[in-house]
């Protein structure tokens, strides 16, 4: 099991209250934000791993977040699972196309939230252990 530095972007009080605990009880470091702005400044201003990111945050939406992620190439880029309650395809894809790593459905189990965040940090581990 890959442990990581998590950044939990969620706007839903008892939504945050569940995975927080869950994530530290698999061994990761984990930090909470409530809005996209405050994700954003959390991630410029420290390393994460992996961030989760609810699609509708307040102040800066999850796409608008990982937009601006995905644009500071200065940086390490860390795995981005997005979290949607409108999984139509087209949500999916959207998600995917603007550099997310995962689009989880809401709600969603606790043991997939956790296996698919292991996985991710599992990857993200293998790629930076390759041979450049």
């Amino acid at each position: 099991m890959s442990t990581g530095r998590l950044l939990v972007a969620e706007r839903d009080p008892e939504l945050l209250q569940l995975m927080v605990p869950v994530l530290r009880l698999a061994g990761h470091r984990v930090t909470a934000a409530r809005d996209g702005l405050q994700a954003l400044g959390l991630w410029r201003n420290q390393p994460f791993d992996l961030v989760i990111l609810d699609m509708v945050l307040p102040r800066l939406t999850g796409l608008e977040v990982l937009h601006e992620m995905r644009a500071d190439t200065g940086r390490t880029q860390s795995a981005v699972v997005m979290l949607s309650s409108l999984t139509s395809r087209e949500e999916v894809r959207t998600g995917l196309m603007a550099g997310a790593d995962e689009v989880l459905a809401v709600p969603f189990t606790v043991q997939a939230l956790r296996t698919r965040v292991e996985e991710l940090l599992a990857e993200r581990a293998l790629v930076g252990a390759a041979p450049s």
